[in-house]
């Protein structure tokens, strides 16, 4: 659990959204919805002069806003209460266009005489247009609640600017297990010992067609900038290029962070070598349903359900950054617009970052079924290694599954298997690093063994330890569990080769 939590922290302080509610009661109660006894108080505020004060009674105070489907959203508030009798319940819920409630999280209960931070983390449903966020207490007890420092933030991680890719999406999807000429493949030029950074290369080049900063704002020249040693890049000692010293990592903490965004160099190269590593396969003939909307051309839904992975957390263009790489998800669709020449394809993105996999097993008939979807990709793992067997895990993926096909039986599914995280993110010290690597490889197998006629897998586990194993894996990585652009690359690639015969 101390894991678990660290993992959830880091993901919720990275991710800011734009539509933002904020209340701490120092105007009063205008444009508040409010219940039963509540009044403002002057003498118990968690900050600044005025809080609220829940009588006697059962009552509540709540904020309701727009909303949109799939958006996140974070409640958070203070609570507390005068004796240890009285119960307060912080709660959100989210309605419709006609304020019909489609779900509710409530908070654990607070009665503690001291402010209690809580709230909620997640994601709206499908069909929201309100969202509701407030504290009730019951009729029990005969004290007071106090509620305090309000705040409702919604679109979590979406821009607030939406950029066009500064790159060619079709060289993009180039699978590079087959392609002659590599585009803007990222690279972490790294020092050790105080030695030329370098970085390593998928293939050894023919040419070098370009080498640039990340956000292609700057091409570096060769002999100038950097030499080329067979398939390594090194960077001169007067060179502008980034790069980053081995010190400038934590060796010595386990679990400890850090954050590529941005520093990689991206080089374009031919080459003549061949991919020695596993390659992922046509898999249509197993996904008839699917494979017959392709061909028709015909309107085909498709939904992605999982993490932050799934949301595209660390792609250049859910940060922000050029050259706004779009995710893995929409990469797929489009391809899959391409070849087939079928514009009515559509994708929901239902990834919620620090999302576990009893989350999903939990809520995918409010998330997923409304959609009705033709293809759900279901993208959970990397947050759920530290808790869960391979067993538990199969039967929370089975939940999920289960559960779809009884609100839309021709459903198909695309099953991920997660990419490896950081080697070097669990120290060996760690007494449970071994529990953690076997939770992983196992769920990739229970996934591998869940195949059949309308599910299929793509196994990223044994892909990214074959990358890994040609080149580091902060050459592929934003931070220890998140892909880079170049990662999110293979995602999409190897989700297209599943559905496309001839992918190339």
């Amino acid at each position: 659990m101390r894991i678990a939590l660290f993992c959830g922290f880091l993901l919720l302080v990275s991710i800011t959204g734009f539509a933002q509610n904020s209340n701490s009661f120092e105007q009063g109660l205008t444009g508040w919805l409010i219940s039963g006894k509540v009044a403002i108080n002057k003498n118990n505020a968690h900050s600044g002069k005025n809080c609220v004060q829940i009588g006697n009674g059962y009552g509540s105070v709540t904020q309701r806003l727009r909303g949109s489907s799939l958006s996140v959203v974070s409640f958070n508030v203070y609570v507390k209460t005068s004796d240890s009798t009285t119960r307060a319940y912080p709660f959100i819920r989210f309605l419709d266009i006609n304020h019909k409630q489609l779900l509710i999280y409530k908070s654990a209960t607070v009665r503690s005489t001291a402010y209690q931070q809580t709230g909620n983390y997640t994601e709206t449903p499908p069909g929201t247009k309100y969202i509701e966020a407030g504290v009730e207490r019951d009729s029990s007890g005969k004290g007071y609640v106090y509620v305090d420092d309000f705040s409702i933030e919604t679109n979590i991680g979406e821009p607030k600017i939406k950029h066009e890719p500064l790159v060619n999406l079709d060289q993009y999807m180039r699978p590079f297990w087959k392609s002659d000429t590599i585009y803007n493949e990222t690279v972490l030029l790294f020092s050790a010992s105080g030695k030329a950074a370098e970085g390593k290369l998928l293939y050894s080049p023919d040419k070098i067609l370009s080498v640039k900063k990340f956000d292609l704002s700057t091409v570096y020249k060769q002999n100038v900038d950097y030499t080329l040693n067979n398939n390594m890049i090194v960077r001169e000692q007067n060179s502008e290029i980034p790069f980053r010293n081995d010190t400038s990592f934590d060796t010595k903490k386990d679990l400890a962070w850090f954050n590529l965004q941005s520093q990689w160099v991206v080089v374009t190269y031919t080459h003549h070598d061949k991919w020695d590593g596993p390659t992922p396969i046509y898999k249509g003939d197993r996904m008839p349903y699917v494979m017959a909307k392709l061909k028709a051309k015909a309107p085909l839904k498709i939904i992605a359900y999982g993490m932050s992975i799934t949301r595209g957390m660390d792609v250049s263009s859910y940060d922000t950054v050029p050259p706004y790489m779009p995710t893995y998800l929409n990469l797929f669709t489009s391809q899959l617009k391409k070849f087939y020449h079928d514009n009515n394809i559509k994708p929901y993105n239902a990834g919620l970052p620090g999302a576990i996999v009893d989350w999903g097993a939990l809520y995918a008939n409010k998330y997923i079924n409304p959609i009705k979807p033709d293809l759900v990709i279901i993208d959970f793992g990397m947050n759920d290694f530290w808790r869960y067997t391979p067993e538990q895990f199969r039967g929370y993926i089975t939940t999920i599954i289960s559960k779809v096909k009884a609100g839309n039986p021709k459903v198909e599914f695309l099953l991920l298997s997660n990419m490896k995280f950081d080697p070097d993110y669990i120290l060996d010290s760690d007494k449970n690093k071994a529990w953690y690597l076997a939770n992983m490889e196992g769920y990739n197998k229970v996934l591998q063994q869940m195949e059949t006629t309308g599910i299929v897998n793509l196994d990223m586990t044994t892909l990214s330890d074959a990358i890994y194993h040609h080149k580091k894996a902060k050459d592929c990585i934003a931070n220890p569990l998140h892909p880079n652009d170049y990662m999110a690359r293979w995602y999409a690639q190897g989700m297209a080769q599943l559905l496309i015969k001839n992918f190339k």
